[in-house]
């Protein structure tokens, strides 16, 4: 008994098993069975994660279930940007709305195509991000996000000697670790975005990504939208996106230029 606790609090349920919710269930205490979880079934980034509202009341077959269903960390952009993401890729509709007491107007996700060297990825990120500070003084929050952590060093090295002029830092923040300070532009594995938040996500490689992880490209292009406040960018090898989100390539912009 020496175990068991009177409430278990579980953050980004869906990465866990139903098994795995299950056990971390058992651990309350007997007479309260007090269990609290939150998460987004779109956000799941692990294959063996819960799926659906089904595979939960499997695990507590009386927990009550409530929809939040108020967005407030990004833009209108962003937003319709995520819920196509969801209709495409698992052809679900996301009933998700926006705060009407706040100014949600941002501009369009950007995309940048045929970039297949990391030498053509620095100069189209540069140029993206010098951008942004020229809407936005100082800098706002800025992640990178890559497809491998090998790639995390090279690009962050890359991308800091194109920016030296504009006096701008770049950070690797291997193994996901948040280093450096609050305007700095931070490069991260895409593995390690959850939990983040920034006012402009970049990823890159997306085509690459979808190559890659079939089974989680859209997981986490959604998370990263959702974690972009204002600002997000894609680029790709080849020359278009992935199969899967091809009809929205029409709606990026090629640059935030004013």
């Amino acid at each position: 008994m020496s175990l068991v606790k009177n409430q278990i609090m579980v953050d980004e349920a869906t990465d866990f098993s139903p098994i795995q919710l299950a056990c971390m269930g058992a651990l309350s205490t007997p007479g309260i069975q007090s269990f609290f979880a939150c998460g987004d079934f779109n956000q799941r980034i692990t294959t063996w994660g819960s799926r659906s509202t089904d595979e939960m009341r499997w695990a507590f077959p009386q927990i009550e279930i409530r929809p939040i269903q108020v967005s407030y960390r990004h833009s209108r952009q962003l937003n319709q940007f995520a819920i196509d993401i969801v209709r495409l890729c698992a052809g679900e509709t996301v009933d998700v709305a926006l705060p009407e007491d706040v100014d949600n107007e941002g501009v369009l996700p950007v995309l940048g195509t045929s970039l297949a060297s990391r030498e053509e990825v620095v100069v189209w990120l540069a140029r993206r991000i010098v951008e942004i500070e020229q809407f936005t003084r100082p800098l706002p929050s800025v992640a990178v996000l890559v497809n491998d952590e090998a790639e995390v060093g090279p690009l962050a090295e890359g991308l800091k000697a194109a920016l030296v002029d504009q006096n701008l830092n770049v950070v690797a923040c291997y193994e996901g670790r948040s280093v450096g300070e609050e305007n700095d532009i931070r490069v991260f594995d895409v593995q390690h975005i959850k939990g983040l938040e920034f006012e402009a996500v970049f990823f890159i490689g997306v085509d690459t990504l979808a190559a890659l992880r079939p089974e989680l490209f859209d997981k986490y292009l959604y998370v990263g939208a959702t974690r972009a406040a204002t600002y997000l960018g894609l680029t790709c090898a080849g020359s278009k996106l992935p199969q899967k989100i091809e009809t929205l390539q029409a709606g990026f912009a090629a640059d935030w230029s004013q």
